[in-house]
């Protein structure tokens, strides 16, 4: 059980005692100049003297080293409870827990060979419960596997249109420190950065699935090149550094657009006898194979007409 004192200390301190002003006024509201004088000087003398018991209680409170640690799930923990006077010390935690020693000593270690609770917080306890020190722990773990999809396959892909990208990161902890980003590869190999995801931080330690998603446009400079995510897990300056990367799956991209009429010939009349010869110039960009091969459809299934139309009307004109 802590002492009333120790709660005291354990509070928003500073907050407390730059407040005694207003703490002065709301006892002698009301009261004669001289009374609240005398209030205020009194008020002033016990929350400096508090304040020094307070200082003077930490100082002799145990240290923890390290204060944080970042561990991988599974993977062994330790860290030191010290003091600079022999004092009877325990640790309080689900995983690695000691009791209070039987004789008075500096330090005491906590340490635990494969740490396997996500919501392990161990405390550093001296005899009486005047001090409480919390360590502060992270366990984190990579995910099993990052993907990237198209929330509606696009049948097909078409210049200027909107589709939705999602990236799927699943089983990873803690996801409030996970950081999506989404890349496009062009047909060169040239990599740029789409956009950067990020949930809210929030208190769940345990594993999750995480979806992120991008809204894409595609333009006709984008056929032949890639899409992918990756899932960064940035645990800060004691987590592993660098911060651990995982890359997705690539999409490939395949545009469709319009063709852009480089040269043709206008609008324009003209008399021809029949029989004559006339020739049309006509060039477009069209890089894509489909396309190409379409066209090249329509002009043999119009060569084949031709000729089947011409075998015809001139088996008519001899017949007649």
């Amino acid at each position: 059980m802590l002492s009333l004192s120790t709660v005291f200390c354990k509070a928003e301190r500073a907050h407390f005692f730059n407040s005694s002003n207003r703490i002065a006024e709301y006892f002698t509201e009301g009261r004669p100049l001289l009374v609240r004088w005398k209030m205020e000087i009194l008020i002033g003398l016990l929350i400096s003297s508090l304040s020094l018991y307070c200082d003077f209680t930490d100082a002799e409170c145990p240290v923890i080293s390290p204060a944080r640690l970042v561990v991988k799930y599974g993977d062994p923990a330790s860290s030191n409870c010290s003091s600079d006077t022999p004092v009877e010390m325990g640790w309080e935690s689900t995983q690695g827990g000691v009791g209070l020693t039987d004789k008075e000593v500096k330090i005491l270690n906590w340490r635990v060979d494969s740490l396997t609770d996500w919501e392990n917080n161990p405390k550093c306890f001296t005899d009486g419960g005047q001090c409480l020190k919390q360590l502060d722990i992270t366990v984190y773990k990579l995910p099993d596997s990052v993907s990237i999809s198209y929330r509606k396959y696009p049948d097909p892909m078409v210049e200027g249109h909107q589709y939705l990208l999602q990236c799927l990161v699943q089983n990873i902890a803690p996801i409030g420190r996970l950081r999506v980003t989404f890349y496009k590869v062009s047909a060169t190999g040239e990599q740029t950065e789409l956009d950067t995801r990020q949930k809210a931080k929030d208190n769940i330690k345990t594993p999750e699935n995480g979806t992120y998603t991008l809204d894409f446009t595609p333009g006709r400079d984008d056929a032949g090149a890639q899409l992918l995510c990756s899932a960064m897990l940035d645990l800060g300056p004691e987590g592993p550094q660098p911060p651990p990367v995982m890359e997705s799956n690539r999409l490939n991209i395949n545009v469709h657009y319009k063709p852009q009429i480089t040269r043709s010939p206008g609008c324009f009349s003209m008399r021809i006898t029949e029989g004559d010869t006339l020739s049309l110039a006509c060039s477009a960009n069209v890089d894509y194979l489909p396309i190409i091969a379409g066209l090249a459809s329509v002009v043999i299934l119009l060569v084949i007409s031709c000729f089947i139309y011409s075998s015809y009307y001139k088996h008519t004109r001899m017949s007649h």
